[in-house]
């Protein structure tokens, strides 16, 4: 992992970590989407899920750990930065619970890469479609067991920006390098996922640098906004929602992949002087197929 990668992750981190009371609106959304999922797999308002799966935990401020606690028997935190998950772990109050998997590359071997692994020309194709392959792959932190319910915490923005970093935005790559960390991404939060169990993917896709209205957002008028903001191409780059959206129906049809996918209404997300228009998918993962040897009564068959 290049320490200049895992600096910068610090660095963000540091920056972040007093602005819990910020958060707060964000955290309350979150936290309402993992509950639900908590009663709709135990089929019970207080029931509770044998693990959850955190990835970007980062300073845990995208969730109220303390209540996680009460809903899972044991709490999985996936990061980079090993100094804030561990922090944010032993102020929790549920440290005995939380299994912290750091340094962790959620996208590896993203931030393992460097700009050459991605240079143009026929010399380098091999190593360019090598790497792309990697980075599509649906192998997920290995030491991570599956879990009733993995939530992708505004991390997957964050891979964009490393990618985009390495290759260049103007690079004739990045068109396939993009597409193939969303499917690996996709993949990788379903494949941490039991049978039958929860997804829930969560994204930054604009911030309030170059969408003021989000400052003054609302529940209420996040949807609309993040609706026009696509409409005119004002996002990050490699967020679109309508193309994750493509790559969940697509995995659909896939062994192992979604039995359901839910849209979420976007909302803001307030991080000090800057705010974040957030989505999120919520996906059910299907249950093994089981072949079923029916028994044939030969009186039962039509005769003509």
């Amino acid at each position: 992992m290049r320490q200049d990668f895992l600096g910068n992750q610090q660095a963000r981190n540091r920056e972040t970590v007093a602005l819990s009371e910020s958060y707060q609106g964000h955290r309350d959304q979150v936290m309402k989407l993992i509950l639900a999922s908590v009663k709709d797999l135990t089929e019970s308002e207080d029931g509770q899920c044998s693990s959850i799966i955190l990835l970007g935990a980062g300073n845990c401020l995208d969730v109220d750990l303390a209540a996680l606690g009460k809903r899972f028997q044991k709490i999985h935190l996936v990061d980079v930065d090993a100094a804030a998950v561990t922090a944010a772990a032993q102020q929790s109050g549920v440290f005995e619970q939380c299994e912290i998997h750091a340094p962790a590359d959620i996208a590896e071997p993203l931030m393992s890469l460097t700009t050459r692994d991605f240079a143009d020309g026929p010399e380098n194709s091999e190593q360019r479609i090598k790497i792309l392959q990697a980075l599509t792959s649906e192998h997920g932190v290995a030491e991570v067991p599956p879990a009733d319910v993995v939530v992708s915490l505004c991390v997957y923005s964050q891979i964009v920006h490393t990618l985009t970093g390495l290759v260049g935005q103007n690079a004739a790559v990045l068109g396939h390098a993009l597409k193939a960390i969303r499917m690996g991404h996709l993949r990788r939060l379903l494949s941490m996922v039991r049978p039958g169990g929860v997804a829930i993917f969560i994204s930054d896709v604009v911030s309030s640098e170059t969408c003021k209205d989000l400052k003054i957002a609302t529940l209420e008028t996040t949807p609309a906004l993040v609706k026009k903001m696509v409409n005119e191409s004002n996002f990050f780059s490699g967020t679109n929602p309508a193309l994750m959206l493509a790559d969940l129906n697509l995995l659909t049809r896939l062994p192992g992949g979604p039995e359901s996918v839910h849209t979420i209404d976007p909302w803001p997300w307030h991080m000090g002087d800057r705010a974040y228009a957030v989505y999120a998918f919520r996906i059910q993962k299907a249950l093994p197929v089981q072949e079923v040897e029916e028994e044939i009564n030969i009186d039962d068959l039509p005769t003509s």
